[in-house]
């Protein structure tokens, strides 16, 4: 991957990346603890949002909110052209609530994608706008200004069509994914899904594996740890955050927590 441009500050990151010959296996399942806002510039390329697929084209804008898993698809595309923006919602300020509606009042995996043609605004452009006025200004004023405008059409497109796009409530894979996002605190074992979803271990992994590309149980520990460092930034200790999660043994839980992210937990507090 070669990074064109980037800008990197407190409670942001954006960056105009460009692959020549972009390989699908070098594009892994991710969570993040922030948003994202992605934009397509070329490239023949899909997405995964928690299990559910998006076909792309240039202009496309995807929102993933923190804590969504989320993947890439390279459909044989020789060229993979993108912006990103990782943001934390404080960056907007006072207008974070209301902009950030399209994130945050919506199913997991519904409603993350938006076109350009439905907008009436170039997505493109706005980013374009971003790499231009940022060495004038300064890159965190160039973002809020640039995109707190891209948000607001993609606010008036969300509101306008309050019914959900992408019907899946008698969708199997669903049902695990959403089952599994709201017992996160609880027994999550493929046994314990098993028997609540009345399909054997080995057809829920093979469905689950077939609509998300991971596993449930790289999956499960992946939102776990998201939601660890949404109880640690609300004021909570580290081990009771863990046992909220899930995690009984807290010294296995600092193993696994410090080989994932390089770094304690007590640190990341700190």
């Amino acid at each position: 991957m070669a990074i064109i441009e980037k800008y990197e500050g407190v409670g942001f990151s954006v960056s105009h990346s460009f692959d020549t010959n972009p390989v699908d296996e070098h594009f892994k399942y991710h969570i993040h603890d922030r948003y994202e806002l992605f934009c397509l510039v070329k490239g023949r390329v899909g997405y995964v949002v928690e299990g559910h697929t998006y076909k792309l084209r240039s202009g496309a804008i995807l929102l993933m909110r923190q804590g969504e898993a989320h993947k890439l698809i390279v459909n044989e595309s020789d060229e993979y052209e993108r912006y990103v923006l990782i943001f934390r919602p404080e960056i907007f300020n006072a207008f974070s609530a209301s902009l950030l509606k399209p994130f945050t009042d919506r199913g997991l995996g519904a409603r993350n994608l938006y076109l350009s043609s439905e907008l009436g605004v170039s997505a493109i452009t706005m980013f374009e706008k971003i790499f231009k006025e940022a060495p004038v200004s300064s890159p965190l004023d160039a973002i809020v200004s640039n995109i707190s405008a891209l948000l607001s059409s993609i606010g008036l497109a969300f509101f306008n069509n309050s019914s959900e796009r992408n019907n899946t409530e008698n969708d199997l894979g669903h049902s695990i994914i959403s089952y599994i996002n709201e017992n996160l605190s609880s027994e999550l074992s493929l046994e314990t899904i098993s028997r609540i979803i009345h399909l054997s271990p080995s057809q829920i992994n093979r469905i689950f594996r077939k609509i998300t590309g991971t596993s449930i149980h790289d999956y499960i520990l992946s939102k776990r740890l998201i939601l660890f460092q949404e109880k640690l930034s609300s004021g909570k200790s580290a081990t009771i955050a863990s046992q909220e999660c899930g995690f009984n043994d807290y010294s296995s839980f600092y193993r696994l927590y410090k080989k994932r992210f390089g770094v304690s937990p007590t640190r990341i507090q700190k």
